[in-house]
């Protein structure tokens, strides 16, 4: 099982920029591997880790490299790229 199955971080949006993370780990998963994706998340998001197209705040459930929230904004943002003139 993966930390996503469980929900096992949990991001609450406070105050913009500043958010909560906590995260929690159980006996058959890798505890190692879910703070350091805990530890880059926190990174991200005191950066300020949103959505390269809407600005929407960036689910806990995505990459760490994600640019974008989800599928749609992705596609919107590569059709904007296209149609601009070159």
């Amino acid at each position: 099982m993966t930390d996503r199955d469980n929900s096992t971080i949990w991001i609450e949006e406070l105050n913009p920029p500043h958010v909560r993370l906590s995260f929690t780990h159980y006996p058959w998963q890798n505890a190692h591997r879910i703070t350091q994706r805990a530890q880059k998340l926190a990174q991200n998001y005191s950066k300020g880790w949103h959505c390269a197209y809407c600005g929407n705040l960036m689910p806990e459930w995505k990459r760490v490299d994600a640019r974008y929230c989800k599928e749609g904004c992705r596609k919107m943002a590569a059709r904007k790229r296209r149609s601009k003139p070159i």
